[in-house]
């Protein structure tokens, strides 16, 4: 059995403020943050971006301590990435003044719903939801929230996943490292490198990367951005949510069956983002053991100095 309660209903959004909710006592699988807006730009030119961005971080903490902690977009990536969510959306089709909503899933499992990966119970006032909302909001206005959660009461888990956050800055260009953690289980990392290929310039700050465990290169041994960013299409799908695009017809043009010139949409959102995956089927036959490591390291050829945000899932047991 799982019970769905709401924990949020419909709250009044401001910008440049924090928020704590109190979260439910029994084991949690995960939560949905849903953010209802209008539109504040008209002629559909809104770019989706400004949804996610308005989160600048958004945290589940048990007594203070993260057990699930990313910003805004890569919420979105971890969804898609993890669970092959993509929220449905309501009036994609918006125009300025026009209402629309989008939903976030906050998992702390790798199997929504499952009996045996789950936050266990805590008492009341333990767990609790912290968003920190951006300084000012871009073509979003009378913003509120909903928020959702989903227990398993009668689930024993013996694990749950953690999710945070790390951030580099490489000091120059070339190799660069950041440090995974130790002590669990690594089942997943999602890479976001601030730096990618645009127009006539190939910079990447993620241009290479590679896995060392105690100083031996293991699982991904090198890889290219440009490659691991595209076998994202090893979920079966497009990234969706690609920004916006218009078609303009000129008088002359339209009476001509005939239109101005190509229409190229804005580059979807997920575009910065790499997925690695470990844990493959979700069976623990590919994890990262780093229960007992001396360094586990990911490796970067950075083509800059820009920010590298690493964010690794891990396997906690519970007993």
């Amino acid at each position: 059995m799982f019970r769905q309660s709401v924990v949020a209903q419909n709250e009044a959004v401001t910008a440049d403020t924090q928020v704590t909710y109190d979260l439910p006592v029994k084991p949690l699988s995960f939560v949905v943050l849903t953010l209802l807006y209008q539109q504040n730009k008209a002629n559909d030119a809104m770019s989706f971006v400004n949804v996610p961005e308005i989160l600048d971080r958004v945290e589940i903490l048990y007594k203070g301590s993260p057990v699930y902690s990313a910003n805004g977009i890569d919420c979105l990536a971890l969804g898609l990435f993890l669970h092959h969510f993509w929220s449905w959306g309501v009036n994609a089709d918006g125009n300025d003044d026009d209402y629309r909503s989008f939903s976030f899933l906050l998992p702390l499992t790798r199997t929504l719903y499952s009996l045996d990966e789950a936050f266990p119970g805590v008492s009341r006032g333990e767990l609790v939801l912290q968003i920190t909302y951006a300084a000012s909001f871009t073509d979003l206005d009378n913003v509120r929230c909903q928020v959702e959660a989903y227990e398993v009461p009668e689930a024993s888990p013996t694990q749950y996943a953690k999710t945070t956050t790390l951030v580099g800055t490489p000091a120059a260009a070339g190799q660069f490292d950041v440090e995974l953690p130790l002590g669990n289980k690594i089942s997943d990392i999602v890479v976001f490198a601030t730096t990618i290929p645009l127009a006539d310039a190939d910079t990447t700050t993620a241009h290479f990367l590679e896995l060392l465990i105690n100083n031996s290169e293991v699982y991904y041994t090198g890889t290219n951005f440009e490659t691991i960013h595209n076998l994202g299409g090893r979920l079966g799908r497009d990234p969706s949510y690609w920004g916006y695009h218009v078609h303009r017809l000129t008088a002359a043009a339209y009476a001509q069956w005939d239109d101005t010139g190509p229409v190229i949409p804005a580059d979807h959102v997920l575009k910065q983002h790499l997925h690695l995956p470990f844990d493959i089927f979700r069976d623990g036959q590919h994890l990262i053991d780093a229960t007992d490591l001396s360094n586990a390291v990911l490796r970067f050829d950075a083509g800059d100095t820009n920010a590298i945000r690493v964010l690794p899932v891990e396997v906690i047991e519970t007993r």
